[in-house]
């Protein structure tokens, strides 16, 4: 009866190429490993996958000085994961002009939450930059926490607004504290001087307000 008619279990042991006495497949009880020039590549252990790791800890784990992941797309490197020479984890994408983008499903909703941009043509803008909510259909608030405050700055994606230690801004920007400061003061060198409408300065004598684009008006202020 010739092999392929075989039934049942087949027993095996190791696996070398006749060529090459370094090069083989190694099995043991719950492991197989694919070695060459003498060190195991790549192993299965248990319900675990080793690359240049005898004893792999996690699902999938990789050893080696600066592991990377590389994907290609028609021989052309597109992207890597990897730790560089300072140990530093790196995302990075070959790409030219194409973009980095972090989703979430919300509920079965598929959201945007960061994307880093290479071009955007926002305000003019034509550099990299960081962007959340890019797009519609992401309207995700975004909030930075701080020791006292769950919300120190919080932007409603949905509304436009902006809060300050604040978690339901009501204005544009909202700000829950009973003080603002402008560390540097400012005199406008005429009432005709360069500046925008809203813009506000002061120094030891007045409050200057831009009115209109280049046009300033002072109040005085006094001690008591």
């Amino acid at each position: 009866m010739t092999y392929k008619y075989s039934q049942g279990r087949r027993k095996f042991g190791d696996i070398e190429y006749e060529g090459d006495t370094n090069t083989e497949i190694d099995f043991e009880d719950d492991y197989i490993a694919l070695e060459a020039d003498g060190n195991a590549i790549l192993v299965v252990s248990g319900s675990q996958v080793g690359i240049g790791t005898t004893t792999p800890s996690a699902l999938l784990t990789l050893n080696s000085i600066q592991p990377k992941l590389k994907f290609t797309e028609g021989g052309q490197n597109r992207a890597e994961i990897f730790i560089n020479d300072s140990d530093n984890l790196k995302f990075v994408n070959r790409c030219s002009n194409k973009h980095m983008v972090f989703e979430i499903s919300d509920a079965g909703t598929l959201r945007e939450g960061i994307r880093l941009r290479a071009v955007s043509n926002i305000q003019g803008s034509s550099g990299p930059e960081v962007v959340i909510n890019d797009g519609s259909t992401s309207l995700m608030d975004f909030r930075v926490e701080s020791d006292n405050s769950t919300h120190m700055i919080y932007v409603d994606g949905a509304n436009d607004k902006v809060g300050i230690a604040c978690r339901d801004p009501q204005t544009a920007l909202d700000i829950d504290a009973d003080a603002i400061r402008l560390r540097i003061d400012n005199t406008p060198s005429s009432a005709t001087d360069f500046g925008h409408k809203g813009e506000i300065r002061w120094d030891a004598n007045y409050i200057y307000i831009c009115v209109a684009t280049d046009t300033w008006r002072r109040i005085p202020h006094d001690t008591w």
